[in-house]
């Protein structure tokens, strides 16, 4: 499923109007790289449950382990609990501003923010989120296990904050970069957000990723 779909489907009425993790024994002891990685494997078949009991068994190993927030966070997105994903997400911000954090888990990391923070309505921390990866860690795309999340994805979001937010000059700014990557004039304006809607949704619709 692309990432542009969990997208829409969780913002979709806004356009348009603790961590509980079971014990596990193993053999030998799991690193907090190990148990993240099994996390991931598990999250991408769709086994949410154990996903989260990986993800929560890394930061057992270490609390500081910033992309098993990010797999937490995640994992709560695909099994909507928004807010504990929110939550998830800026525990990993806060330790990923140590050294060493890596380009792949700061994306993954303000990426889930933008989208967990606009499922639950706050538009302006999702734009806030957003306009930091935007301007900081993604060029065009980066693969996030079976998503490509590419700057299209970025710019859907950002103009669906807006869009909430009733910020038309940025929604425009947002807008007009979806229309410069698929190779139309970026000189759109509208006058109602009746427009705005039509315009988004056709934009949606021609998502060159």
């Amino acid at each position: 499923m692309r990432i542009k779909i969990l997208l829409l489907a969780a913002v979709a009425g806004a356009l348009l109007l603790g961590l509980a993790c079971q014990e596990e024994t193993l053999n030998q002891p799991f690193s907090q790289a190990d148990w993240t990685r099994e996390g991931w494997k598990l999250w991408k078949v769709g086994n949410y449950e154990d996903a989260e009991t990986a993800f929560g068994n890394a930061l057992k190993v270490d609390p500081y382990y910033a992309e098993a927030y990010g797999g937490l966070g995640w994992t709560f997105i695909r099994m909507q609990n928004q807010e504990d994903a929110v939550n998830q997400f800026e525990n990993g911000i806060l330790v990923g501003e140590q050294a060493g954090t890596s380009l792949f888990t700061r994306q993954i990391l303000y990426m889930g923010a933008a989208v967990a923070y606009e499922a639950t309505d706050e538009y302006t921390l999702s734009a806030e989120k957003g306009r930091y990866m935007a301007n900081n860690l993604l060029t065009h795309e980066f693969n996030f296990y079976d998503h490509t999340v590419t700057t299209y994805d970025l710019y859907i979001i950002l103009s669906l904050d807006y869009y909430g937010l009733a910020d038309s000059t940025n929604c425009v700014w947002a807008i007009n970069k979806m229309r410069a990557a698929v190779g139309e004039q970026p000189n759109y304006h509208f006058t109602t957000w009746e427009d705005a809607t039509r315009e988004i949704e056709r934009l949606v619709g021609k998502d060159p990723s």
